[in-house]
């Protein structure tokens, strides 16, 4: 009679793990490290040669079951035999075995070889000596560079690890969408963020003195990674059952990627090119970009500094918390504000009127978000200087509303001066179709889709393209797991932007707070149709409907970030 166990052992593994989160839920490690496999501990451990620690490990599971988790060489070697029959032996039924990569046997006994059940009292010290030298050998700063490398390896621009229970999961913002980068033990991703936080961390822009998941803090980190450096924008903030980790990745590189950036390479129509860089060679006014968080703002108006930089005929200075764009040519005051705003105290207001004593021509202001902010950009741009700045609304004539709200306190008289306003952007980032695997939209979304983009938008549909689900070769990014996602087939972003140069009827209109009429005056000077570049009376949403009849912008995205095509369309009826 054949061994059911040999026949299960001979099988083909059940699958191969490269994330720790895919392990199957296990009690206790039941194999222990020795330096020979003679004289098996019945009803303890197995022992695997010291030799194969890293490649051999065998796990107890509920209801007296036990799984071989081995490197794929060590498959059907004697020493992997040996665990299986010896887990029998043992009274515990084989439940299969999987193969993994080598970090996964580093993670199991990082998080378990201190809580073996049953070991001696010398294994258990041993298992302690062992993982206090991972730390005195900086290995949590190791596992972060590591997880750093990683998301710098497949381009992602944040990183966010995110800790619940003995979990902690990794993730990369990849072409604005968030993608699985791996799992790890709670322990050490929470002494890789500690250490990295208290060790790493530049003195000055720490909110802590040292590391506290309790409470929010924020830092900046320089860290080195192989032949690259880059500062990650440090933000945490306690959460149910554990904390958040949000990391913006800055590249030391950015002055040679400024140089090479242009507001149509970013996306920007020729017809919304021409009235920004009308705004640009004013000598006053202000140029205000609007979104939401992670929308590319910055990188707008780091752009727009870039081009004016490359003329070399004004002083430019910026003023950011941090600055996250290097220039030559421009100077940039790094600052971080306090907590409570004073006047006496805020690092702001002191470079604020350091600003206005320099003979600047331009200022870049990383944002205005407060009434001292507000009131020292008003009175730059009214002493006759040029300034940009970001402003967290939700539409270009939004900025008016949020810079004469309470909290920002501008007067709507002021702001509405037509010497006030240079231009005001709203934008948004969306993910571009992958050239080499998209599909015709007629493949892949239903008649009735179709029909929307055809009549509710005047489009013509041949020319609309999909994401695929699975992606390629030539988009589908290392270490990614794009399991449980689709339309993956996406490769870089591009802006979506509304651009508004005011009228004079349309400041009477914000002048007089008849917002909506001003919005609907701005829309009524839509004339030309959606396949049209020219974006004058169109929101972000009708430039981004002009990259899917192009066949750039998967409507699926275009969906996602402005909502029902087919609401949209009817708004434009009810206009």
């Amino acid at each position: 009679m054949s061994d059911p166990v040999a026949s299960i052992a001979n099988s083909p593994p059940n699958r191969h793990v490269s994330d720790y989160a895919q392990l199957p839920a296990f009690e206790r490690v039941i194999s222990v490290v020795a330096d020979t496999l003679v004289g098996r501990d019945v009803g303890k451990e197995l022992k695997v040669p010291r030799a194969k620690q890293n490649k051999l490990i065998a796990l107890g599971l509920a209801g007296q079951r036990f799984m071989v988790v081995s490197s794929s060489d060590e498959v059907h070697s004697p020493v992997w035999y040996h665990l299986v029959q010896g887990g029998r032996e043992l009274g515990l039924e084989f439940a299969g075995y999987l193969t993994a990569d080598p970090e996964i046997f580093d993670l199991i006994a990082y998080r378990h070889d201190n809580k073996r059940t049953g070991a001696s009292r010398e294994q258990q010290a041993e298992a302690e000596r062992a993982i206090d030298d991972m730390l005195a050998n900086s290995s949590p700063l190791e596992w972060f560079r590591s997880v750093i490398h990683r998301c710098l390896m497949a381009g992602g621009s944040d990183l966010h690890i995110e800790v619940r229970g003995d979990i902690a999961r990794a993730r990369v913002r990849l072409d604005g969408l968030m993608r699985n980068l791996g799992s790890f033990p709670t322990r050490i991703a929470m002494d890789g963020i500690s250490a990295a936080y208290t060790v790493l961390a530049e003195d000055r822009s720490r909110s802590e003195v040292a590391f506290n998941a309790g409470v929010p803090q924020a830092a900046m980190i320089p860290v080195e990674v192989g032949d690259q450096r880059v500062t990650l924008r440090y933000q945490s903030h306690p959460a149910v059952g554990g904390m958040d980790v949000v990391m913006r990745i800055l590249r030391s590189n950015s002055e040679s990627r400024t140089k090479l950036l242009t507001l149509d390479r970013l996306g920007y129509t020729d017809w919304q090119n021409e009235r920004l860089q009308d705004a640009l060679s004013s000598a006053w006014g202000g140029i205000f970009v609007a979104g939401v968080t992670g929308s590319g703002k910055t990188t707008t108006l780091n752009t727009m500094m870039a081009q004016l930089m490359r003329q070399g005929s004004r002083k430019l200075i910026t003023i950011e918390d941090p600055v996250e764009y290097e220039m030559s040519g421009v100077t940039h005051l790094s600052i971080q504000r306090t907590a409570d705003g004073a006047a006496g105290s805020n690092p702001f207001h002191g470079a604020m009127l350091s600003f206005l004593r320099m003979d600047p021509d331009v200022g870049l202001f990383g944002e205005i978000r407060d009434s001292l902010s507000a009131n020292m950009a008003q009175v730059a741009i009214q002493t006759g200087h040029k300034i940009l700045s970001t402003v967290h609304a939700t539409s270009a004539l939004g900025v008016i509303s949020r810079l004469a709200s309470p909290n920002v306190g501008l007067n709507r008289e002021d702001l509405c001066n037509p010497e006030f306003i240079s231009a005001l952007v709203y934008q948004v980032l969306v993910p571009l179709n992958c050239e080499h695997c998209k599909l015709p939209a007629s493949q892949v979304l239903s008649a009735d889709e179709v029909q929307t983009y055809s009549e509710g938008f005047g489009l013509d549909t041949s020319n609309i393209f999909c994401a695929s689900d699975r992606g390629c070769a030539q988009c589908r990014k290392p270490g990614i797991d794009y399991a449980g996602s689709i339309r993956n087939g996406t490769m870089g972003l591009k802006v979506g932007a509304e651009v508004i140069v005011p009228d004079l009827r349309m400041l009477e209109l914000l002048q007089q707070r008849r917002d909506l009429e001003a919005r609907r005056y701005w829309r009524s000077r839509r004339k030309a149709p959606f396949n049209d570049q020219d974006m004058d009376g169109k929101e972000a949403w009708g430039h981004v409907l002009f990259d899917v009849c192009q066949g750039r912008v998967d409507p699926f995205y275009f969906e996602r970030t402005f909502g029902n095509a087919a609401q949209l369309a009817n708004s434009l009826i009810k206009d």
